[in-house]
């Protein structure tokens, strides 16, 4: 007689979170229960083979996943145009990776082993990369700023590149340099970007401002890529700020923003999560909570002058997890939590001194393909 016993569940779902993602999407065909789970957030961010942060070197890319020893994933970089050519940027946009290597940039989803390659136009072939959203139809975009020879040295540009056709489209708004960082004349006067990485939630660029007449009470900017322009979002709660404090915005649950801020004087560590998901219309009705704030005798100084390398981070339960570089340009990974640092980390793995790194939440969002419906098969083994 066939033995028609199932496994129980709890089971089916351990085996699961060990199965390389990629075999994953073909077992979403199984059933609609099957598709559910493995489509389900929670379980992709328990897969055993993902990764909370990235680090990229000149020569290597890694993995690492606090869960709760430090596991770290050499990715051998197989791209043959990039084997020269040293990663400028990277950037966390839900769930994909802009990496800005040369003149151009690669779009990657490490969790489905998915690329793509972004040239810039042929008159501008260096390019700053900011970040990855969308339009009202889904049409994903990349954000970036550009020179003019012919202009001043203090002035840069906006130019967005479209995935579907694959074009570059100039903006109108034009953005000055200004003693390291950036300041644009908008509506409500001069503003200055804070020079750290934004972070892109709902297919929307978010990033730390302040007006020039009040420049250390800071709000969040953000960029529409359907309007292709930049407009105010919300006041941020932080306040008795300095030019070298720590200040970094990210996602919290999948939906909300979280803030980290170090002082640099005291190295007291705060954040602050919102009280609901965001919606890029309801600005002015965010309310921030104060979530934690650690400010024990020993804790690292999370930002350094030297590169102003910003710290990355994620909260997992009631704990904070940092991934940042000490004043000799090595890696760490950081748990604070209980007023007090748990643990730290050297990541000996890492050899390379002041890697690139940025926390990362892994999904099934495909890398958006081309005009000809074109992906380019390079790996990330």
């Amino acid at each position: 007689m066939e033995n028609k016993e199932n496994l129980p569940w709890e089971l089916i779902l351990e085996i699961l979170s060990h199965v390389p993602p990629k075999s994953l999407v073909r077992f979403r065909t199984i059933s609609k229960q099957w598709n559910t789970i493995i489509s389900d957030k929670a379980f992709i961010k328990n897969n055993k083979t993902t990764f909370q942060f990235i680090l990229a070197t000149k020569s290597k890319i890694y993995g690492v996943r606090v869960n709760p020893k430090i596991e770290v994933t050499e990715l051998t970089l197989d791209i043959p145009a990039l084997e020269s050519q040293s990663p400028r940027q990277l950037i966390s946009c839900e769930g994909l990776l802009l990496c800005s290597v040369g003149k151009g940039a690669v779009v990657w989803n490490p969790y489905l082993g998915q690329t793509r390659w972004i040239d810039p136009e042929s008159n501008h072939p260096i390019i700053k990369f900011y970040g990855i959203g969308y339009d009202y139809d889904c049409r994903y975009k990349t954000l970036a700023s550009y020179k003019k020879y012919w202009a001043p040295l203090t002035r840069t540009f906006w130019k967005t590149h479209d995935f579907s056709s694959d074009g570059w489209n100039d903006l109108h708004t034009m953005v000055l340099i200004s003693g390291g960082s950036n300041s644009s004349t908008q509506k409500g006067g001069s503003i200055t970007f804070r020079t750290t990485c934004g972070v892109s939630l709902n297919g929307t660029w978010y990033r730390i401002a302040s007006y020039d007449k009040t420049k250390y009470l800071f709000f969040l900017i953000y960029f529409d890529f359907s309007m292709e322009a930049f407009y105010k979002f919300c006041d941020l709660p932080c306040d008795d700020n300095h030019a070298q404090d720590t200040l970094v915005v990210g996602v919290f649950k999948g939906g909300r923003f979280s803030l980290l801020k170090q002082s640099h004087l005291t190295k007291k560590i705060q954040i602050w999560v919102t009280k609901n998901e965001i919606h890029k219309r309801g600005g002015e009705n965010v309310e921030w909570i104060n979530f934690m704030e650690v400010s024990a005798p020993n804790l690292p100084t999370l930002v350094q002058t030297r590169s102003y390398s910003q710290p990355s981070f994620f909260i997992d339960d009631k704990r904070l997890v940092v991934c940042s570089c000490d004043e000799t340009g090595r890696a760490w990974i950081y748990v604070v939590g209980n007023n007090n640092l748990i643990s730290k980390t050297k990541i000996e793995l890492v050899v390379d001194l002041w890697p690139l790194h940025c926390s990362f939440t892994p999904s099934l969002v495909s890398v958006p393909r081309g005009r000809k419906g074109e992906e380019h098969n390079y790996k990330f083994n």
